[in-house]
């Protein structure tokens, strides 16, 4: 192991330390990235990553993709798209048993091709959908199980803002990436439908009968598909652009973010609603530039060092099947997800982890999709476990009642994380089906 090495595997630990210790994410990154730097090659070379990194990054015009995207969820809320999406949905499958938890996971899928993000979906259909849960006898655990546990749809369903950071990190076509991340999401909607299937047959005493339901005519479910519509056409606008070549993934955020601030105005959103989402996305953009460009120059130091490199040869040397190797990535995104938001997870950990199982011979986009989704799922995990905090801050419950209803959507999750992992074709067959390799 050379010196660059060890220095960089020992800055590496203290940047953890730093973290677990509660020093902001991106100082850890920065002061560590900062020590490497004057270590390997002085002062000089410190200064000049310094200067270069933040203004080659905030030169970069692809990174104008995350703030658009992030006012693209902020007025999907405002617009009434949640609320037209959940009863669309609930009209279709009301009346099914167990109905209103495939409502809650179709629904979020749908809200999902708006809002990029997690928590979002987590929140609002926390706030619309478990009164209603509650009101037709639903299981408390069961319901708050699958609030959470389909809000990470939104990790996966494009336009992902997740996927998109890992992408502008990594370099990878943004447009390529949201197509498996979409094709992993249709993938999950239908598992996670079946599990709810599967469990209402084995606990029938968890959901409620729907006998007593009142019917809704067919037309009036035809007419219901109407509020589904501004979703698709924000859906067809992002993927569109980004896949057939119309225009870039940048220009397809823009491109949304004009015809929802069009159908802002029809649904006749106050002004002061439309200012305040554009505020928050700012807030939000602002909060995670940071963070980004901390990572940015931290991966350039992690880079020169040849750490990650060096590993993947060790491990490769060792002669550890990979899916070893690949359960102990899993176990370290765990335990990331249980002091860490997803931003920081995949900002730390992209560094090391990405090249390393790149060199074991995974697809990168199919990895890419496998770690964020990883990522989502940790947000389930105590004892911070964001997602988790989301739903109860929503519902006002205790963090505790969630995370136990979370338990079997945790471990559906982590299956389905292995499955994309030993057959990756699942993920890649949409992709493939449209030409893209």
């Amino acid at each position: 192991m050379t010196p660059e090495m060890i220095i960089g595997l020992v800055v590496f630990a203290v940047m953890i330390a730093m973290v677990l210790l509660g020093v902001p994410i991106f100082v850890s990154m920065l002061a560590s990235a900062c020590v490497g730097f004057i270590a390997i090659g002085g002062v000089r070379m410190m200064i000049v990553q310094f200067t270069t990194a933040p203004f080659s990054l905030g030169a970069n015009y692809t990174y104008a993709v995350l703030p658009l995207f992030m006012l693209v969820g902020s007025l999907a809320s405002v617009t009434g798209i949640a609320q037209g999406a959940f009863d669309a949905m609930h009209k279709w499958l009301g009346r099914v048993r167990g109905g209103l938890l495939y409502t809650v996971v179709c629904a979020n899928a749908l809200f999902g091709a708006c809002s990029g993000i997690s928590v979002a979906g987590n929140v609002v259909f926390g706030r619309l959908a478990v009164p209603e849960l509650e009101r037709q006898g639903y299981d408390r655990s069961l319901s708050y199980g699958t609030v959470t546990g389909a809000g990470v749809l939104s990790s996966l369903i494009p336009p992902s803002i997740p996927i998109i950071m890992w992408c502008l990190i990594t370099n990878m076509s943004i447009g390529n990436t949201l197509m498996y991340g979409l094709s992993a999401g249709i993938i999950m909607v239908i598992i996670l439908c079946l599990f709810i299937f599967i469990y209402s047959l084995v606990r029938p005493g968890k959901v409620p009968s729907t006998k007593d339901l009142p019917k809704v005519p067919f037309m009036e479910k035809v007419k219901s598909l109407r509020y589904v519509i501004p979703i698709l056409l924000v859906f067809a606008l992002i993927i569109g652009g980004a896949v057939w070549g119309w225009f870039p993934a940048t220009v397809g955020g823009a491109v949304a973010v004009f015809a929802l601030l069009l159908y802002a105005i029809v649904k006749r959103v106050p002004p002061k609603e439309i200012w305040h989402c554009i505020w928050d996305a700012a807030i939000m953009n602002a909060g995670m530039f940071p963070i980004i460009m901390a990572g940015t120059i931290f991966s350039r130091f992690i880079s020169l060092t040849g750490l990650a490199d060096s590993m993947a040869e060790l491990i490769a040397g060792a002669n550890m099947p990979r899916i070893v190797v690949f359960t102990m990535v899993i176990i370290f995104y765990m335990i990331c997800g249980c002091v860490m938001d997803i931003p920081s997870i995949i900002i730390i950990t992209v560094p090391v982890i990405f090249p390393l199982l790149t060199g074991l011979g995974y697809n990168e986009y199919v990895l890419c999709v496998m770690l964020v989704f990883m990522c989502d799922v940790a947000g389930m995990t105590p004892p911070i476990g964001m997602n988790v905090f989301a739903v109860s801050n929503a519902l006002q419950v205790r963090p505790t009642t969630i995370f136990k209803g979370c338990i079997p959507f945790f471990i559906l999750d982590v299956v389905c994380v292995y499955i994309m992992a030993i057959f990756p074709q699942v993920v890649e067959f949409l992709p493939k089906l449209m030409g893209i390799s």
